[in-house]
């Protein structure tokens, strides 16, 4: 009986335990820029960025991302430099049939991007 009642125990907690699944959205322009950003979210509550990447002409870029917003409608993110005194890139997409599609603010011009979930 007690064997029983530890296994059941330990299923219970077993199901109990969140996802902690991730996902993220891989985002490009088509102007010859070459800029790839890459974003890995959590999905669980608050859905955190959990890395990011910058890529620019197959150069890898060290960024934070202290502000982003993701809901079904909308996708926004700012790019800092690793020590977060620079703004790099800023980012502004809203969402058209399961993409990402708007304007990418980077050294200065503003180009179209389109984001893809990954």
């Amino acid at each position: 009986m007690r064997k029983t009642l530890f296994l059941a125990a330990a299923f219970s907690l077993a199901l109990a335990a969140p996802a902690q699944a991730t996902g993220g959205y891989i985002c490009r322009t088509a102007d010859g820029s070459d800029l790839e950003i890459a974003v890995g979210i959590g999905h669980v509550p608050g859905a955190p960025i959990i890395g990011t990447q910058l890529r620019a002409k197959d150069r890898v870029i060290p960024v934070n991302a202290p502000q982003w917003w993701l809901d079904d409608e909308e996708l926004r993110l700012l790019l800092t430099d690793a020590n977060a005194l620079e703004t790099l890139v800023t980012l502004h997409a809203r969402y058209n049939e399961g993409r990402y599609d708007g304007t990418v603010e980077w050294q200065g011009a503003k180009r179209w991007i389109r984001c893809y979930e990954n």
